[in-house]
């Protein structure tokens, strides 16, 4: 690994324990710089992608906002609570534990803004896949009255997720960052039809 390399992982691994496992991501992930980058985005998106493609099929949710949910939301795959507990969208626990598809809770410090961003520690879901992540991510999204007003946008990812980053995120900036990550990584091909 160059130094690059090196000092791109320590500032990745810093920015996960001062500001918690989902804010982790939140420093835009964007379009993968170096070849590196870009080979760790590729084996990402070989991965997600059709995991995303199966969400559309099933929940009715565009596949481009579920790969650009999921990137910023895990850093790639990469964040501390993707890694560890293949919670590749940020899911909190519910007051009643962690629902009917995630496996357990896991503690982690993490930043809300409500308006002022402050430090919380907050339980996050814990999965035993990386399907079982895209599967919850995909019910939670087509059966939350939360969601509701997205669910007639769907044929348009960016007004899909700008209307689900209101209740989804407390960063008043969410949607304009999937919308940037699914532009610049052109994630709207995973819309179209499988070839």
């Amino acid at each position: 690994m160059g130094k690059r390399h090196r000092i791109a992982a320590a500032v990745l691994a810093v920015t996960a324990l001062v500001l918690g496992p989902a804010q982790a991501a939140a420093a835009p992930p964007g379009k993968p710089k170096t070849a590196h980058a870009k080979k760790l985005a590729a084996a990402y998106l070989d991965r997600a992608g059709p995991l995303a493609r199966a969400v559309a099929v099933e929940f009715g949710i565009p596949a481009s906002v579920t790969a650009g949910q999921s990137i910023l939301e895990s850093s790639w795959g990469q964040s501390r609570l993707a890694v560890t507990d293949q919670n590749f969208f940020g899911f909190k626990c519910l007051a009643t534990g962690p629902g009917p598809i995630a496996v357990a809770c896991h503690d982690y410090p993490t930043t809300e803004c409500t308006p002022d961003c402050h430090q919380v520690q907050a339980l996050f879901r814990v999965y035993d896949s990386m399907l079982s992540s895209f599967r919850d991510y995909g019910r939670v999204l087509s059966t939350s009255k939360n969601y509701t007003a997205a669910l007639p946008l769907k044929h348009d990812p960016n007004a899909y997720v700008t209307e689900v980053a209101k209740k989804y995120a407390t960063d008043p900036n969410y949607a304009a960052k999937v919308i940037r990550i699914m532009q610049e990584n052109n994630l709207y091909r995973l819309d179209a039809p499988s070839p």
